[in-house]
């Protein structure tokens, strides 16, 4: 399943680069890449610095707030967990950073991994509703439009179904228990672990203070997100507004979410370029900014990356070898080696 899963997000990115590349003549790409004012690329790799620490802090909203996680180890754990998902298929780095910050914290990797699936959850449920209000006020073609309202309804059931999970969590233990007993040659008490771990992971969801911090903090590294798109934005067409760069915030966020090679090579440029073409931005534009965002973003997080594993202590190959372990044994990650 996994081989099948890697060659389909492979055949994706390769026909959303070739989607991309199509309509455009390389010698116009080659003019707009040398006018470029490649100044503006310094601000927005500040903004894209700063978007990540950011999520650093909501991430450790999400594992409990302040008393449980110091920021340093959740933005290190972050920024290895990114370095991964850039260089690995399957979004591998989703899966090593709760492992990364397990090392240094009392939060389990489990725990750590459970609140994975609430930021997915939460990122794309903010994205959806900034969509709507800047909607109104875009050309979208219908069949957009509806695709966006569904998805919205969608991801609010998840919501939904997240917060039921947890307010009902003895009745929802009682019925998985019951489940676990009748499968024959089930190890009892270490799934029932696994899963008291992913239910303690979400408890932030009870907590009013802890959700209110989290979708603060969400919100403030979206549109940090966003200043970072429109800064390099800059660099080539100046007179774009702002609502371009939130309207390409959520379309490459949506658009990530399909498989896609390692980078998610091919369908960022894809989604950058036929986002702007709402701003009247060409095509040829609109990929020469593709390509030399994604460029500069993928310099930051993986310097970043690198970084984070020596000030952790962690070896390239320790790393590695974890990625390895969870490509061949999926069910629960294990302890990342030191250096």
């Amino acid at each position: 399943m996994r081989k099948l899963y890697f060659w389909i997000g492979l055949v994706i990115s390769a026909v959303a680069l070739w989607l991309a590349f199509r309509e455009v003549h390389w010698d116009q790409l080659g003019d707009v890449l040398r006018s470029a004012d490649y100044l503006w690329l310094l601000p927005s790799a500040i903004a894209l610095l700063a978007a990540m620490a950011v999520r650093g802090e909501r991430w450790r909203w999400l594992l409990g707030g302040r008393g449980r996680v110091a920021w340093a180890p959740a933005f290190r754990a972050l920024s290895i967990g990114y370095l991964v998902t850039n260089i690995f298929p399957f979004r591998l780095g989703e899966v090593i950073r709760p492992v990364v910050l397990a090392r240094s914290s009392k939060v389990s990797a489990m725990q750590g991994l459970s609140t994975i699936a609430v930021e997915h959850v939460l990122d794309v449920l903010l994205l959806l509703a900034l969509l709507a209000v800047i909607l109104p006020g875009l050309p979208l073609p219908a069949e957009l439009a509806l695709g966006a309202q569904r998805s919205a309804v969608l991801f609010g059931v998840a919501a939904v179904a997240m917060l039921m999970v947890v307010w009902q969590r003895t009745r929802i233990e009682r019925v998985v228990a019951w489940t676990l007993r009748r499968i024959p040659r089930l190890h009892l008490e270490s799934w029932l672990r696994r899963f008291n771990a992913i239910m303690d992971g979400l408890n932030m969801l009870r907590s009013p203070r802890l959700a209110a911090a989290t979708l603060a903090w969400t919100v403030l590294a979206w549109l940090l997100s966003a200043v970072s798109f429109h800064l390099a934005l800059m660099s080539f067409a100046p007179d774009a507004p702002f609502t371009a760069s939130l309207f390409v915030t959520v379309a490459t966020t949506i658009a990530l979410l399909a498989p896609s090679s390692p980078g998610a090579i091919g369908v960022l440029q894809f989604a950058i370029q036929r986002s702007l073409l709402v701003f009247a931005v060409s095509e040829t534009v609109g990929l020469a900014y593709a390509i030399v965002f994604h460029l500069m973003e993928m310099v930051v997080m993986n310097a970043t990356g690198l970084i984070s594993l020596a000030q952790e202590d962690l070896s390239w190959s320790s790393i590695v070898a974890q990625v390895r372990r969870v490509e061949s044994k999926p069910p629960a990650p294990a302890t990342v080696e030191e250096a």
